[in-house]
């Protein structure tokens, strides 16, 4: 995935880029694939609330199917593995000073609105993919942010 940011000043030159990137895509045959977002508007809690019910779900569907195992917690560590990845954290000892550097699950709660929006919506696609049906509120930032991509 490559990203942008774009400001006032260079709005052409990203988007040059973008079009570079697109054709770069197609013409290999492939389709590409456009997500903006706002930059640094932090997710909400309602989206936020949202992920939680959704794992919450996921994990009383798969025990009812034997994977006992599958807690909430659990859950929200496989899939921040699956769609969110790895980031590297600096580690500093307390009596040396010495500091290290760690992989670590990137975090959730550090996502912007539009990220968590993509987040969702790939962990909704993997519960269809193995039969559980997740119904979403009426009304709740997930679904406004959905039916504004749709207009």
């Amino acid at each position: 995935m490559t990203e942008f940011i774009a400001n006032e000043s260079n709005i052409e030159e990203v988007g040059q880029k973008i079009a570079d990137s697109m054709v770069e895509i197609i013409a290999s045959g492939g389709r590409a694939k456009i997500v903006v977002t706002k930059q640094g508007v932090k997710r909400s809690l309602s989206q936020n609330a949202l992920q939680h019910s959704i794992y919450g779900e996921l994990s009383k569907y798969l025990i009812a199917r034997g994977r006992k195992d599958c807690s909430p917690e659990w859950i929200k560590k496989m899939l921040k593995n699956k769609y969110l990845g790895w980031t590297q954290d600096s580690f500093t000892d307390v009596l040396t000073g010495e500091v290290t550097h760690r992989e670590v699950l990137r975090s959730s709660s550090s996502l912007e609105v539009g990220e968590a929006t993509i987040y969702t919506t790939q962990i909704l696609e993997f519960a269809d993919t193995i039969g559980c049906e997740i119904r979403i509120p009426a009304k709740c930032d997930y679904r406004s942010m959905m039916e504004i991509q749709c207009e």
